[in-house]
């Protein structure tokens, strides 16, 4: 009995069964004929029936759901019209079963959704007086059954094999009228199924239609927080044109401008963003441009990956196969380019922290200095979550929006913690922002960094061996972490991934070793090696780029012989060592790569991350790291249609994401991140040169792309807008799926 329930099971639940005529055609759309043999169509005739015995039983109910109100008198009115007019194939009432899914192609290569028309659902209307409105709502039907009793083919045939697991849900687009609840949307689907295969075929404790998941065309109502945001955008906005305007006829006049007046300019900030100046300087690293630019890149990539795994393929279960792949790997062990910018953060903390200290006289003014690092930082973040707490819900709508679209709902108690940098701790489960765990470490550690750095300072190497003390004790814990809680070396092994994101990859103290690295490598670089070329043999500088690129080669394609079919799963103690150890070693060859770059010893690779293009692009990669992910969160939601899972359209979809990122970046540096460091500027004044503070040490980093210099030049006059690019670092996040390493 069970496994013939299952078997008729999914047959409704890809609607594509006949009607009890089993001899005729089943069809795949309701414009066909006879349209008897259509479920969707023959839903609204069973609906009636139901209808018919609850009034006799008087169980009709009025509900009520967010703004939403649902009568069942009126469902059941509605229903009876539609199939009325349905017989008399009116297209307004057509219009209801044609938006219904249909088959899907590939259901056993995990295509398990089939997500009918939703525009046309919310768009259907009748045309009698009575006013019937369509409303979409995405079922889950439960497959459990259905995949138990199919005869799997043998392991020898085993096209898959991580983490596959049979599909349990079956979604299914489903169109009825907005007067419908989903407890009566529910009822009448159970009722159908009920009707064609018997009182076995349904369990009656699984929620198939949920409120959640449907959706109506209905006035739009805005919030308070909407109209705020809509101010708040529009006032910005005519800021930036007001201030471009007293700009060019203050120019045009050639008359002194007021700092605060033109704070907003777009004809001030936009050259400090496209202006290259070209500059020897031995405060300057030139290759930190093309490193920071690299991993922005890298991490739009990895990130896109982790949504493209949600879209709904046609051919999803080719993720088991593709993880088994050496590309994989760029996206699997994606996560070693967020060390890169921990460890550019540590070493440019020590150098700008010694720059300050050495004008000081070894003095910090600590509360100052955390004071510019919030207001600096800030800004943007405030914006996304603004906006995501306001218009993100007006972004989109349909199908893969009651999947994806829910950032909102996870801003609605976790957004204060993303604006004082404890998400990491506070609410790892449901980041607001999900990449700006990164901000809350940085940040974290910006605070922390004078218990370093004056030590550093006053006694020099001796301070070291606290450092390395506490750089090893926290290898250790990670080490520790992962043996206790049997994590494994791949994420896409992990049972525990989000228990794994929690313990390891978002707490500060698993992440500062590699920072740790940098403010080491920094302190070296400062006091023995600014403002001169050390030389080397060439044969050692040979080595020396062997080894960093040998290393680098190991962290990101070394354990990859572990995921392959044939080879035995990799001991725990592997992946203990892996994680911390790989971190580290990442970090001493981008150590390698900016100290032979410094010194003259980087050759081509020295040319091509020093060059100008990547000088402008670094001065965006702090909006683009904090925006990207909306972006692709909103691109991946508003999908309405199926996909297909390969790397060329997965790269695709990247240009897209990058794209429309890289202009919303230049919008959000020009309309928040350059005014607030030109109003900070204007209330606190400019530093004099060669005194900045250490939060204003990133303004060094992307200026030309010229080899250092060991003669000293005048320093070039920082550009504002490049304050915050050290504070950046995009990494990909596990927090959907197991996948998503």
């Amino acid at each position: 009995m069970m496994e013939h329930f299952g078997v008729l099971a999914v047959a409704l639940l890809i609607a594509t069964v006949g009607a009890q005529d089993t001899s005729s055609n089943y069809l795949l759309t309701g414009h066909s004929t006879p349209l008897a043999s259509s479920f969707a169509h023959q839903f609204f005739t069973l609906a009636s029936q139901s209808a018919e015995l609850a009034n006799r039983t008087n169980t009709q109910v009025i509900q009520t759901y967010e703004d939403r109100t649902y009568d069942d008198e009126l469902c059941d009115r509605d229903i009876n019209l539609i199939r009325d007019s349905i017989n008399n194939l009116e297209e307004w009432a057509l219009e209801f079963p044609d938006t219904w899914g249909r088959l899907p192609m590939g259901l056993f290569w995990g295509h398990t959704i089939s997500m009918g028309q939703y525009e046309e659902c919310v768009a259907a209307s009748s045309t009698h007086t009575t006013e019937i409105r369509g409303q979409y709502c995405l079922a889950s039907l439960n497959i459990t059954t259905f995949y138990q009793s199919v005869k799997k083919r043998g392991e020898e045939f085993s096209r898959i094999s991580y983490k596959q697991t049979d599909p349990e849900v079956f979604e299914l687009g489903i169109c009825v009228p907005k007067t419908c609840s989903a407890a009566k949307t529910e009822k009448l689907l159970k009722y159908a199924i009920t009707h064609f295969y018997g009182q076995d075929v349904m369990e009656s404790d699984y929620t198939m239609v949920t409120e959640a998941r449907c959706k109506y065309d209905a006035p739009i109502e805005l919030r308070g927080i909407d109209i705020f945001a809509i101010i708040f955008f529009s006032l910005i906005i005519f800021f930036m044109v007001a201030s471009s305007v007293y700009d060019y006829i203050q120019t045009r006049k050639g008359a002194p401008k007021k700092p605060l007046l033109i704070a907003f300019s777009v004809l001030t900030n936009a050259p400090k963003i496209f202006t290259v100046k070209k500059v020897n300087n031995p405060n300057v690293i030139h290759c930190l441009n093309g490193l920071r630019c690299f991993s922005m890149m890298w991490v739009v990539f990895g990130h896109g990956y982790m949504t493209f795994y949600d879209l709904p393929h046609i051919n999803k279960n080719k993720f088991y196969t593709w993880v088994q792949t050496p590309y994989s790997m760029l996206v699997q062990n994606g996560s070693l380019c967020v060390d890169t910018f921990f460890f550019m953060s540590g070493l440019l903390m020590c150098w700008g922290a010694f720059r300050e200290m050495e004008r000081t006289k070894g003095k910090l003014n600590i509360p100052m200095m955390y004071f510019h690092r919030y207001i600096r930082l800030t800004p943007v973040v405030a914006v996304v979550v603004l906006y995501i707490m306001s218009l993100y819900k007006y972004s989109g709508a349909g199908p893969m929006w009651f999947k994806l679209g829910t950032q909102d709902k996870r801003c609605a108690d976790t957004w204060w913690a993303t604006l004082i940098y404890v998400q990491n701790y506070a609410f790892p489960y449901s980041i607001c922002i999900s990449q700006s765990w990164y901000l809350a470490v940085d940040t974290q550690l910006y605070f922390l960094s004078p218990l370093f750095l004056i030590p550093l300072w006053k006694w020099g190497k001796k301070a070291l061996v606290p450092i390395v003390i506490v750089l090893i004790l926290c290898l250790g814990g990670t080490f520790a972490t992962f043996m206790l809680n049997d994590f494994t070396l791949f994420r896409v092994q992990d049972d525990h991934v989000d228990l794994r994101q929690r313990l390891t990859y978002y707490p500060t103290h698993t992440r500062i070793p590699t920072w740790l690295i940098g403010v080491i490598f920094g302190y070296f670089l400062f006091t023995r090696n600014r403002g001169r070329q050390i030389p080397m043999s060439k044969p050692l500088v040979l080595t020396g780029w062997f080894v960093a690129f040998g290393t680098m080669l190991a962290c990101m394609w070394g354990p990859y012989w572990r995921i392959l079919p044939d080879t035995p799963d990799s001991p725990l103690i592997e992946g203990a060592f892996f994680e911390p150890l790989s971190r580290t070693s990442w970090a001493l060859a981008i150590g390698w790569i900016v100290w032979a770059c410094y010194n003259g010893h980087g050759g081509l690779v020295n040319d091509f991350l020093s060059w100008g293009f990547f000088t402008g692009f670094s001065r965006l990669c702090y909006c683009m790291y904090v925006i990207h992910r909306i972006v692709q969160l909103v691109n991946a939601a508003r999908l309405q249609t199926d996909t297909h899972f390969s790397n060329y359209d997965a790269i695709l979809r990247w240009w897209n994401d990058f794209g429309i990122t890289l202009t919303a970046s230049i919008f959000a540096t020009l309309a928040f991140e350059a005014p607030i460091l030109g109003i900070e500027k204007a209330i606190f004044g400019k530093p004099a040169p060669k005194k900045p503070s250490p939060g204003e040490l990133a303004k060094a980093a992307p200026v030309a792309a010229t080899s250092a210099s060991p003669e000293p030049e005048p320093e070039a006059k920082p550009e504002p807008v490049e304050v915050t690019k050290t504070e950046i670092a995009p990494v990909p996040t596990n927090e959907e799926n197991p996948s998503k390493a």
